[in-house]
């Protein structure tokens, strides 16, 4: 993917410079030299007084692993996520503050949402029994090239637990208990819950496959404090009105969560999306992606919730996600995941127990 002419830094996917400038001001807080951080990313501290728009994420990957390094803490993630505001997903975030309800402010971020933290190619959404699940998929090794554990963590939790955070200020509700859940891949050695500072009523659960949010109905039905239709609808215009090639995938990704558990073709999707199946297959790889690298995360994330959740066995899950037969799907969750669909399931099995 060709670099962003005001992006400084190296990465394949863009970060608003807002959260590099956040973060700094946070390392600075915790006590670490600024200026150490930004040699260790490659960068110098004129660049940051150039105020370019964008960051690349490789770079700001480094950023968030000099930190790591310099003053291990596992509680960093939580702390810096409470500092993050709407305002910083510029007009996308105008339309979620102006929402009715907290469902709708999420569903219109994700749906609008730019990737200002990097490769939210990754991040997926379901909601079962009007409970919402924001899952930040597992990487793919031969597209996660930048991958590293320990910035990858860091970074969904900001994300996801940002976004719970966001909508408690939005609405007004931080002292209210909700019965919300993240789960982190990370291991609770050295973890205090009173040190991380989490909401009131948000449980983690550690050593998790994936870094999930889980969100409770009466959180995400919870209205916002003053939601204004003009402001959000003059937000809403100027965001369609925008190049519809940048956040193309995102949209695609949006009608797949529309019409779940149905698995859409290509034609249905540019049907949806009113443009010609060239065109949808033209703007994707602009964008940096294919219509089978979303399908493939949709089908991915589909078949974990199956196995995890449900007794629905191998043949059925292939026939839901139209695989022509059962040893198409293990093929396919085997490449994605390095295990077969059994042995996965077994897997989660294991762990819940132990846990």
């Amino acid at each position: 993917m060709r670099q962003r002419l005001d992006q400084i830094g190296k990465g394949q996917y863009s970060i608003s410079a807002e959260y590099l400038g956040a973060f700094l001001e946070f390392v600075t807080e915790s006590g670490v030299d600024a200026s150490a951080i930004l040699l260790d990313a490659g960068l110098t501290p004129e660049s940051i007084i150039q105020q370019s728009q964008f960051v690349g994420s490789e770079t700001f990957g480094r950023a968030i692993k000099s930190l790591l390094n310099q003053r291990p803490d596992p509680h960093h993630a939580y702390r810096f996520a409470r500092r993050l505001s709407e305002l910083r997903h510029g007009t996308a975030g105008v339309v979620a503050q102006n929402s009715q309800t907290l469902r709708e402010a999420t569903e219109l971020g994700i749906r609008y949402a730019r990737p200002q933290l990097g490769n939210t190619n990754r991040l997926l959404v379901r909601t079962e029994n009007d409970t919402m699940t924001m899952m930040v998929s597992p990487p793919n090794p031969k597209a996660d090239v930048e991958f590293d554990h320990e910035i990858d963590c860091f970074s969904a939790i900001i994300m996801l637990l940002g976004h719970e955070i966001r909508g408690r200020r939005m609405a007004g509700t931080m002292g209210i208990a909700f019965n919300n859940e993240l789960k982190v891949t990370h291991s609770d050695n050295g973890f205090s819950l009173d040190k991380a500072g989490l909401p009131p009523g948000l449980t983690i659960t550690f050593n998790a496959p994936h870094v999930e949010l889980v969100l409770e109905p009466k959180y995400l039905n919870t209205p916002l404090l003053a939601p204004s239709v003009e402001l959000q609808a003059v937000a809403l215009r100027q965001l369609e009105g925008s190049d519809p090639g940048a956040d193309i995938s995102d949209r695609v990704r949006g009608v797949f969560q529309r019409l779940e558990p149905n698995v859409p073709d290509l034609e249905t999707i540019a049907e949806t999306l009113h443009m010609s199946r060239a065109t949808l297959k033209r703007k994707l790889k602009t964008n940096g992606s294919t219509f089978q690298d979303i399908k493939d995360s949709f089908r991915l994330r589909r078949a974990s919730y199956l196995l995890r959740d449900t007794e629905a066995t191998v043949d059925e899950i292939a026939a839901e996600l139209r695989f022509s037969d059962a040893s198409g799907f293990s093929k396919a969750f085997r490449r994605w995941t390095g295990l077969a669909p059994s042995e996965w399931r077994l897997a989660q099995q294991s762990s819940a127990n132990t846990a």
